[in-house]
């Protein structure tokens, strides 16, 4: 089956031709930031942008057509190890029974200046 674009109007949308999601031989390919709809950085610290980053990963899944709960890997981006335990919290209480498996890396940057967090995460939805 083709590949085919998610999207969510809880989510930012990228002036660039970035898809939201990819929906792919049952599996849904997402990436998110802690933007909020109107594509603004939430103010607060990383809790914040990891919520709202978790917030609109949960926007695209359930458009898909799936829960949180089918959620089978993320990789996790921090721009500063001081954020490291702060983004844990948030997360781990996203993902509190049967969570995905996960990849976590400390970078010295992502796309913005104002982006403490990153969240590429994959679903499995068992279908096109």
């Amino acid at each position: 089956m083709p590949k085919r674009a998610i999207a969510s109007p809880k989510v930012f949308k990228s002036s660039r031709p970035f898809a939201q999601a990819t929906l792919a031989g049952g599996f849904l390919f997402v990436c998110s930031t802690g933007r909020d709809a109107e594509g603004k950085f939430v103010v607060g610290d990383v809790r914040a942008q990891t919520q709202q980053t978790l917030d609109n990963i949960h926007a695209l899944v359930e458009e898909a057509g799936g829960t949180m709960d089918d959620v089978v890997k993320c990789t996790v981006y921090v721009t500063d190890r001081a954020n490291w335990e702060p983004m844990n919290e948030v997360y781990f209480a996203n993902f509190v029974e049967n969570p995905p498996h996960r990849v976590s890396c400390i970078v010295s940057g992502l796309g913005s200046v104002d982006c403490l967090v990153e969240i590429d995460a994959t679903a499995y939805l068992g279908r096109d």
